[in-house]
C-alpha cells in the first residue's frame, strides 16, 4: 500500500529540480485547459524573449484565451524588469500590484474544470536566468488527490492575503471581466 500511495503523491505533488517555471509554462501552454484565471508572484520578472515562451507570448495567451490574471511583483528597479512590466501593462485581462517585501514565487493555474488546475511554488522568478540557468527548486501541485487541499490554500493566500495586504499597492486593474 505504501508504494501505491507514494505513486499517487507523485502524480498530484511533485518535486521539481531542474526547469521549474519552464515546466509551468510549459504545462500552462501545452495543455491548453480553459482557465478561470492566473496568478503570477515574483519578485523579479524579465520579457524573456530569448525563451521558449516569452512574457510576451504569455501576454498574448491571456489576451486571447481571456483569462483574469493577476500579478504581483516589486516595484521595477533594473531596466530588466522595468521592460517586462511594459510588455505587461495596458493590458485589461492582468491586475498588477507592487510589493516590495515580497520573496514568494508562486504561479496558480485555475481551470474551469477544478482537475485541471495545477500550481508550482518555489525558488524561481519570472525571469529567463530562473528558467535555463540558476540551480532552482520547487513543487507542481496538480488539483486531483492530495493537491487539491494544497492547491485550495495557494489561491487563497495569494487571492485573498497576499493581494489584500496594505503593501501590495494596485498600480492597475483589471478592465474586463472574464466569461
Amino acid at each position: 500500500m505504501a508504494i501505491a500511495k507514494n505513486i499517487l503523491i507523485k502524480r498530484h505533488v511533485e518535486l521539481i529540480t531542474e526547469r521549474a517555471v519552464e515546466r509551468f509554462l510549459e504545462r500552462l501552454f501545452i495543455r491548453n485547459a480553459p482557465l478561470r484565471c492566473l496568478y503570477i508572484v515574483s519578485p523579479f520578472i524579465a520579457a524573456m524573449q530569448e525563451n521558449r515562451f516569452s512574457l510576451a507570448d504569455l501576454r498574448t495567451k491571456i489576451e486571447y484565451s481571456q483569462i483574469p490574471t493577476y500579478l504581483i511583483t516589486r516595484t521595477p528597479v533594473e531596466d530588466y524588469h522595468s521592460t517586462a512590466m511594459e510588455v505587461l501593462l495596458n493590458s485589461p485581462w492582468i491586475e498588477i500590484r507592487y510589493n516590495q517585501f515580497i520573496h514568494a514565487k508562486v504561479y496558480i493555474a485555475i481551470a474551469k474544470k477544478e482537475s485541471e488546475s495545477f500550481a508550482l511554488f518555489g525558488s524561481g522568478n519570472l525571469t529567463g536566468r530562473a528558467r535555463a540557468a540558476n540551480i532552482e527548486v520547487a513543487m507542481l501541485v496538480s488539483s486531483e488527490g492530495p493537491g487539491k487541499e494544497i492547491l485550495r490554500q495557494l489561491e487563497y493566500w495569494v487571492s485573498v492575503s497576499l493581494r489584500t495586504l496594505k503593501a501590495s499597492k494596485l498600480i492597475q486593474p483589471i478592465k474586463v471581466r472574464g466569461n
